[in-house]
């Protein structure tokens, strides 16, 4: 039996997995901090939003398994053992999620399938848009496990895909462009613009009145990554301005948003409460136990973070 210790403060993540574990990873044990007989003897680690603290005592940590993709958090904790591995969850199911519902939004946009309910309340009987998929060419910013997912579904579905990431190359169907050209054609030929980014400090407020202002006119703006990517005032500022046409917002920089936020109310941004995509229990406890035989093995870890890059 192995034992992981559970790693997260003002919540309690043991309950949450136990069931799953027992079931799809009966070989490995969740313990809280205070179950631990021997702290140093810990190898392993489930973490989300540890405590300050948190890795003080357990000093023979090997693999810590960030419980989520995005592990922004955990990088800026201040006492993360920078000698020790950090992997995030790779759960396919959790990109799956991810990329049909990037998908309900690109398509969405494409068919104008959100004026209907409109037409329906004024009983409006009349076709708003025939664009066929290959004429409606999208753009991904992040080309990760989730750009991937999202990237293959909807080059399946007919759309010319073009995705940003931090080398150039073609993967399934999906044309991958870099550096600072590659994301200036990106911004300025989608009409669907998906932000996957990982959360990094070149990363942070790329979202912005510049990327805005070349965006086409026409154009919905997906943002899926972290809410800390967007500059919210710009936003607003743009979508008055009528460049780009819409928003789709499932990340803010503040959660849950507070209720004089004027994204809220805004005729051109549609929200949701972040629920795109989550590691479902089994997902975790499959990744966290692929993760453990394979570092126990000497093998590469699937889902390893650089420290360095920050993702």
């Amino acid at each position: 039996m192995v034992d992981i210790v559970c790693l997260s403060e003002g919540f309690d993540l043991k309950p949450m997995f136990i069931e799953a574990f027992a079931r799809h990873a009966p070989g490995l044990r969740l313990l809280n901090p205070e179950e631990v007989t021997a702290p140093g003897a810990i190898r392993y680690a489930l973490a989300h939003d540890p405590a300050p603290d948190a890795f003080r005592v357990f000093n023979g940590l090997r693999l810590i398994c960030a419980w989520g993709a995005g592990v922004d958090g955990l990088l800026l904790h201040p006492g993360l053992p920078r000698d020790v591995l950090l992997k995030r969850m790779t759960d396919p199911a959790q990109a799956q999620m991810m990329a049909s519902f990037a998908a309900y939004y690109v398509t969405g946009w494409q068919r104008r399938m959100f004026s209907y309910p409109g037409q329906q309340a004024r009983r409006e009987w009349h076709e708003v848009n025939a664009t066929l998929p290959q004429d409606f060419p999208v753009g991904i910013l992040g080309y990760g496990k989730m750009g991937a997912a999202i990237g293959a579904g909807l080059a399946a579905l007919g759309f010319p895909v073009t995705a940003w990431a931090s080398r150039a190359r073609t993967k399934d169907g999906v044309r991958i462009v870099a550096g600072p050209s590659g994301f200036a054609q990106v911004i300025s030929h989608s009409l669907a613009l998906i932000n996957v980014l990982p959360l990094t400090p070149e990363t942070r407020g790329i979202l912005g009145a510049g990327v805005f202002a070349r965006m086409p006119s026409e154009a919905i703006l997906i943002q899926l990554a972290r809410g800390a990517h967007l500059l919210e005032p710009d936003l607003i500022a743009a979508l008055d301005a009528g460049r780009p046409a819409m928003a789709a917002l499932d990340v803010m920089a503040q959660e849950p948003l507070p209720a004089d936020s004027p994204l809220w109310a805004h005729p051109r941004i549609m929200l949701t409460p972040h629920i795109a995509s989550a590691a479902s229990p089994a997902g975790v406890a499959q990744s966290v136990a692929e993760g453990i035989a394979s570092h126990g093995r000497g093998e590469p870890v699937d889902g390893l973070v650089d420290l360095d890059k920050g993702y």
